[in-house]
C-alpha cells in the first residue's frame, strides 16, 4: 500500500482499552492522520461538542455508554449526524452487526482486524462523507439559485415595461449563483457602477472551480439558452473556431461570460451574429460581432464592464467596441488549457 499524507483528516478513535487505541494509532501514523481518543462513549460525546473529526472508530463494549449507545446519540445530533462511524469489535454475530448499522454505523468491522482493511475503510468512509457533502451543497444552492429566479420573475411581471427589461438584462448579466432578492435593489437604482460593485463583491468570495472546457461546448450551451429569443429576433449564429479551443474556466463564471455577451449580441443584432475563436499568445482569443438593427437598443456599457470583471475572476479580458462601419465587436481573452506534465 503506498504511503500517503492525510494529515488535513482527523480521526476519532473510541475505546476503553489504551492498549487499543496505541494500536490503531501505530497504523494510522504512516498516512500522518491526526488522532484524537476518547475512553468512553459518553467522553467521545463531551469531545464532538468541540471538535468534528472526519471518522469516528467505535468500540461497542465499553463501561457506561456503550458504542451502540454513543452511535445514536451521535446519529440524532444534527451537528454530528453526517460524521461516518466504522464499528471496531470482537463481536462478530450476524445480530451484532445488524444492531450496529441500525444504530447508525456505517461499517462494522469485525476481529482479527486486518490493517489494510482497517485503513481502506477509513479512506474510503471519509471520501464517501465529502462526496454526499458536496452533493448536499450543490442541492441546496441549485434550490436557492432555482427560488430567487422564480422571485425575480415574479418581479419581472409585476413592475413597468421599462424596469422589466433593465432587471431582465441585470438577470442576463451575473453569474445564476448570484441571483437574489439583492438585486432587485440594485435595480431600483439603475447605475453601471451599482451594478459591476455588485457583482465585484461577490466574486471577491468566490472559489474558483476551474476545470478544462470546450469554447464549442460552452457557447452551443449558451445559444441554445437564447434560442427563443434568436428565433424572435429572427437572428442566427455563425461559429468559426480555428481549432477546438479548450480553456482552464470556472463552468459558473464562462457560463454567465457568455450568456451575458451574447444575450447582448442577440439584442443588437439584425440579422447574425458571428463568433470566432483562435489561439493567440496562448490565449483563447473569441470576437463576437454583429450589425445592429436601427431600433435595437442595449447597454453595452455595463454588459462589458460586468463581462470584465466576470473574466478578470479567471485572468481573462473583456473589451468592447463600435468598427467604423458600425458593427458592434466584443473580444473576449481566456487562459487555455495545457496538457499537465507528467
Amino acid at each position: 500500500m503506498n504511503e500517503k499524507d492525510y494529515s488535513q483528516y482527523t480521526v476519532l478513535v473510541v475505546d476503553d482499552i489504551p492498549t487499543n487505541i496505541l494500536l490503531v494509532k501505530g497504523m494510522l501514523s504512516k498516512l500522518k492522520f491526526n488522532i484524537l481518543s476518547a475512553n468512553s462513549g459518553q467522553q467521545a460525546l463531551d469531545l464532538l461538542g468541540s471538535t468534528h473529526p472526519d471518522i469516528i472508530l467505535m468500540d461497542i463494549l465499553m463501561p457506561g455508554m456503550n458504542g451502540f449507545e454513543a452511535t445514536r446519540a451521535i446519529r440524532s445530533n444534527t451537528a454530528t449526524a453526517d460524521i461516518p462511524v466504522v464499528m471496531l469489535s470482537a463481536l462478530n454475530s450476524d445480530s451484532d452487526v445488524k444492531k450496529g448499522l441500525e444504530a447508525g454505523a456505517n461499517e462494522f468491522i469485525t476481529k482479527p482486524f486486518v490493517q489494510e482493511h482497517i485503513i481502506n475503510s477509513i479512506i474510503t468512509q471519509i471520501n464517501l462523507a465529502e462526496s454526499r457533502r458536496k452533493n448536499k451543497t450543490e442541492s441546496t444552492e441549485a434550490a436557492s439559485g432555482w427560488n430567487n429566479a422564480w422571485q425575480l420573475l415574479a418581479c419581472l411581471s409585476c413592475i413597468k415595461s421599462e424596469d422589466a427589461v433593465r432587471l431582465a438584462d441585470m438577470i442576463l448579466s451575473v453569474p445564476s449563483a448570484f441571483l437574489n432578492e439583492d438585486l432587485q435593489a440594485v435595480a431600483a437604482q439603475p447605475s453601471t457602477d451599482n451594478l459591476v460593485n455588485w457583482t465585484s463583491q461577490r466574486l471577491r468570495n468566490w472559489k474558483l472551480q476551474n476545470q478544462k472546457l470546450s469554447i464549442d461546448d460552452c457557447l452551443n450551451q449558451t445559444i441554445s439558452l437564447l434560442s427563443p429569443a434568436a428565433k424572435i429576433k429572427k437572428v442566427t449564429w455563425q461559429i468559426q473556431l480555428d481549432t477546438p479551443l479548450n480553456v482552464v474556466a470556472d463552468p459558473a463564471l464562462i457560463n454567465a461570460l457568455f450568456t451575458n455577451l451574447l444575450s447582448c449580441a442577440c439584442q443588437l443584432a439584425s440579422g447574425q451574429v458571428t463568433v470566432s475563436g483562435s489561439m493567440d499568445g496562448g490565449l483563447a482569443n473569441l470576437i463576437i460581432t454583429c450589425r445592429p438593427d436601427k431600433s435595437a437598443q442595449a447597454n453595452t456599457d455595463f454588459r462589458t464592464a460586468l463581462a470584465l470583471e466576470i473574466a478578470l475572476k479567471m485572468n481573462g479580458a473583456v473589451t468592447c467596441e463600435q468598427t467604423p462601419d458600425g458593427q458592434y465587436r466584443f473580444q473576449v481573452l481566456l487562459q487555455t488549457w495545457q496538457k499537465p506534465n507528467n
